[in-house]
């Protein structure tokens, strides 16, 4: 961040307290709201089907599992990404990319970060005397990308100017249960900074909070031994690990006991809620940026990762609850997570007085049902992406700006630069997306594509002017770079199908 952009956003943080002093000075009536805080936990490439609510292994999340049982868990919740700064963007503001700015990763020609102009949820709360708060496990939710706004307290473990930025920063190690690299930390340390700053604020409410994990990303970072030894994995050792086979294999051996570990966390931190008595005080939402291919996407469509917009990517949980409010619902409706935002403030009994796409999922949680489907939109903006692999690496045609707009049980993936490779899939009759129906003279194909026309979808903007945006290095030792992560794992281009 610059020294003026940090400037305004100090400038911003007083306006809001100065403008929540005088609305409580003058009275707002029934416009206060309801005073609760909210605690917003999102977890990085979390499929849904994983979870133990959601058919997953049992037993394997009963934090997560006990949060949905006492409020409403969404079975077919879109993200508007598959990747981690522009989905994180959406669920901040209830905005689709196109809107709030952020299009790509990395690029010198089309915008990588939120727009200052868009109104975040904690800004929106901040105005109205809220705490804000946020704690972060990775370098593609920090500052960088300008998802600190709105936040008084920011950290996210990076030391973002101890990077070096000249170089390409690649993971330094694999099975490391330090708990902290240069661009990322384990989901503990991130809890334990949440924590202190309960400790120091959380009585004093109302405040929001973001805690976001990143663990089951990948396995450079791994639990403590002894905890993976209770789902029977010990480590490979470092010689071992050159010569072992491919990673799918450990990925997935990995994905579980990681998810198990997160879920840990959010029990530490619901222990701190119902110790201090905020926990029937507190909207609790926990949802995630996007999914991972693994087998299922390796074996359909070729990818075993994420960034592409089939639904093993762009489908994620979604689990609300509110104090006092509908418990042990589940609800089928295709809702976005462009609708977490607007449902937080009604939940809060705040009206929503900036621009949102999302729509409050309170109605849906409340049991009263809806007239039409909502559409959810997604992107993939991979030949603008300096950081998307190549031709060469992505399946076949995913190389193209991809655009997302689905209703449920209609998806088209419209192909910008080669229209014939477009996607139409039936999701009632084709729910692995196997089967491709598209032809420009589709009925469903034509609707949906007017969808995307009526939002100039394809618009995209430059870069900020004020900040030179993350560091190509820093994004390719993630993986999300064309120089993949796996090139630093034993036998991975084979593994994954990137080597074709």
């Amino acid at each position: 961040m610059t020294a003026r952009r940090r400037q305004n956003h100090a400038l911003g943080s007083a306006a809001a307290v100065l403008l929540a002093s005088v609305l409580s000075a003058c009275g707002a009536g029934g416009d206060e709201g309801s005073q609760m805080n909210v605690l917003l936990i999102t977890l990085d490439t979390t499929r849904p089907d994983h979870l133990s609510c959601y058919g997953g292994a049992p037993g394997l999340t009963p934090e997560i599992d006990a949060i949905a049982s006492e409020g409403a868990r969404f079975e077919r919740a879109i993200s508007t990404a598959g990747i981690t700064p522009m989905s994180h963007s959406s669920i901040l503001t209830g905005l689709n990319n196109y809107e709030h700015g952020m299009r790509v990763f990395f690029s010198e020609d089309v915008s990588h970060q939120l727009k200052d102009s868009v109104d975040t949820l904690p800004e929106l709360l901040a105005s109205r005397g809220y705490q804000t708060a946020a704690r972060v496990s990775s370098y593609p939710v920090s500052s960088a990308y300008n998802l600190d706004q709105g936040f008084a307290d920011f950290d996210s473990g990076v030391d973002l100017e101890a990077l070096d930025l000249t170089r390409q920063q690649r993971h330094g190690t694999v099975w490391d249960t330090s708990g902290r690299t240069a661009t990322q930390r384990r989901g503990d340390f991130t809890t334990d900074s949440a924590l202190e700053w309960l400790d120091a604020n959380g009585e004093e409410g109302p405040w929001c909070m973001w805690l976001h994990m990143f663990d089951v990303h990948d396995f450079s970072l791994v639990p403590p031994a002894d905890f993976a030894a209770d789902y029977g994995i010990e480590y490979p050792t470092a010689e071992a690990s050159r010569t072992m086979p491919g990673s799918l294999e450990w990925r997935e051996r990995m994905y579980d006991p990681e998810l198990a570990f997160m879920d840990g966390q959010i029990a530490r931190l619901r222990g701190w809620l119902k110790e201090h008595g905020q926990d029937q005080n507190t909207v609790i939402v926990i949802t995630a940026d996007h999914g991972q291919g693994m087998t299922e996407g390796l074996r359909n469509h070729g990818w075993m990762k994420h960034r592409l917009l089939y639904d093993w990517c762009v489908r994620v949980p979604l689990i609300i609850r509110v104090p006092g409010g509908p418990s042990r619902v589940v609800i089928d409706n295709q809702v976005r997570t462009i609708d977490v935002a607007p449902t937080v403030l009604e939940a809060l009994e705040i009206p929503v007085r900036a621009r949102m796409e999302g729509e409050s999922l309170m109605d849906l949680m409340r049991g009263q049902p809806e007239s039409e489907p909502r559409i959810a939109y997604a992107d993939a903006l991979n030949a603008y992406d300096s950081h998307a692999p190549g031709p060469k690496k992505l399946p076949l045609n995913q190389y193209d700006n991809l655009y997302m707009a689905c209703d449920g049980r209609w998806k088209l993936i419209w192909h910008e630069r080669s229209p014939q490779h477009s996607q139409l899939f039936d999701l009632l009759k084709d729910p692995s997306e196997l089967k491709n129906l598209y032809s420009e003279d589709h009925p469903e194909a034509a609707r949906l594509t007017e969808f995307l026309e009526e939002r100039e979808v394809t618009r995209v903007d430059p870069p900020s002017a004020s900040d030179g945006g993350p560091d190509a290095g820093a994004l390719n030792s993630l993986g999300y770079g064309g120089a993949d992560e796996d090139e630093d794992e034993p036998s991975a281009a084979g593994a994954d199908g990137e080597g074709r």
